[in-house]
């Protein structure tokens, strides 16, 4: 019995002892090799706020008019607006983005990074402006949106030295818009037979214009339908590190692309975007 009990026991502390070895085993590869996704390390986790110019190429009012509905678009595109009454013109996006750095196993100077990212308050704006009438006479037409997108770009990591990284690649996003709204605010009255900058005499009879709009003039706001929106960028950058976890960085991207509204416009865009970055180096 005595030798039952014996074995038993040498048994048991055989194995807890394997049980043990296994474990430091296991938490030492995952100390020293890091999580994996198939052949990528998961090397960063990322963080970053972003600002965009997401140009729409040669933009004008029609860009704006053609995602009203059709009777507005009728009244609008009247008005025949000429390039010399530009005055102003914007397309910017906020954006934060939250992803993760992947590299490969074989080749450690290269960075696959992945991202979702949030443009929560991006606008496109133009402003028309004509002085033949009073004190002039303006019209500022804008979309407003929120754009969800997801983002893979491949850079290569050139080390300087080490705590400092220089960075060079390329990537692409596509990204879709929700709750998009135009709005229109002009000066004219657009209940006029006839609409036109260059008939401001006619229909502005009686309609103290200014500069800003100071008058009856006119101003409404438009649900308008979602877009989708591509760009394929390069872009250079650059990291300190800190305390061997920590990187503060930023990027700077050129590219183009286009943004499409469905069965209306598809338009070409160019991006020029800046980045900070905050991400955490795992080991």
């Amino acid at each position: 019995m005595k030798k039952i009990n014996i074995s038993l026991l040498c048994l048991a502390l055989c194995s807890l002892f394997a049980f043990t070895a296994s474990a430091q085993t296991t938490a030492y590869e995952t100390q020293n090799m890091g999580w994996h996704i198939g052949k990528f390390k998961i090397k960063k986790l990322d963080f970053s706020l972003g600002y965009e110019s997401d140009y729409i190429t040669n933009m004008d009012y029609r860009f704006f008019v053609e995602q009203m509905p059709d009777v507005q678009q009728a009244r609008l595109d009247e008005l025949n607006f000429e390039v010399s009454e530009v005055e102003s013109g914007i397309c910017e996006n906020p954006s934060i983005n939250v992803g993760i750095t992947l590299q490969p196993e074989k080749y450690p100077f290269l960075e696959w990074r992945s991202a979702l990212a949030v443009k929560p308050n991006r606008v496109d704006a133009m402003t028309y402006y004509n002085n033949s009438h009073y004190e002039g006479n303006y019209m500022n037409i804008s979309g407003t949106h929120a754009e969800f997108a997801v983002e893979s770009a491949m850079v290569v990591k050139l080390p300087v030295l080490s705590f400092f990284n220089l960075y060079m690649g390329a990537g692409t996003n596509i990204g879709v818009t929700t709750s998009n709204q135009t709005c229109v605010f002009t000066s004219l009255d657009l209940t006029a037979e006839d609409i036109s900058f260059r008939n401001i005499n006619e229909i502005n009879e009686g309609v103290p214009a200014g500069r800003f709009g100071s008058g009856d003039g006119y101003s409404e706001c438009f649900d308008t339908g979602s877009q989708l929106n591509q760009r394929v960028f390069g872009q250079l950058g650059a990291g300190l590190i800190f305390f061997d976890r920590v990187e503060v960085g930023f990027d700077i991207k050129y590219g183009i692309g286009y943004r499409a509204v469905p069965a209306r416009t598809i338009d070409r865009t160019h991006i020029v975007a800046t980045n900070l970055n905050l991400r955490y180096i795992l080991k």
